[in-house]
């Protein structure tokens, strides 16, 4: 006849407060990360509010895209949804061209001429503005909201 034993009470707890401890670990690092970092532009602006500051024109013809920032803030990079027959694909404008290195600024002007190689057969682009702030771990990017800051051209 076999005596059956469980576990120690000592050892029980432990594993009981070491299981506190990872689901704490867990719910912290969750909260912190629903939280988000904050990049702000222009002395402490939230930078989503700057994005409804951005003003561009833009048009695509003869396989090229121009863009003008008519506005007064920077457009660093740009987004390009390139929409076909029920399909998308995104690319940053700097792959269909020379986009400068420090980004659109005030007046600034840029044409790109490999577009229509990229755009192939598509029916519209939707351009995103993606802005520069600064965040605690230093510059970031943020790309604007499509919903509220995308602009459409047609082709």
């Amino acid at each position: 006849m076999t005596k059956k034993r469980g576990i120690s009470p000592v050892i029980a707890t432990v594993l009981l407060i070491a299981m506190v401890i990872v689901i704490a670990l867990i719910i912290f690092l969750w909260i912190q990360e629903l939280g988000g970092e904050t990049i702000t532009k222009f002395e402490g602006k939230n930078i989503e509010l700057v994005c409804g500051d951005v003003e561009f024109t833009a048009e695509y013809s003869g396989g090229e895209i121009s863009i003008s920032n008519t506005g007064i803030v920077p457009l660093f990079n740009m987004r390009v949804k390139i929409e076909g027959d029920k399909t998308y694909s995104t690319k940053n404008i700097n792959e269909m061209g020379d986009w400068p290195g420090t980004g659109l600024g005030q007046g600034g002007a840029f044409t790109s001429s490999g577009a229509s190689g990229i755009i192939g057969s598509s029916e519209k682009l939707v351009l995103i503005p993606v802005l520069i702030g600064t965040s605690s771990k230093g510059e970031r990017s943020y790309v604007c909201r499509e919903e509220q800051y995308g602009y459409d051209i047609i082709i």
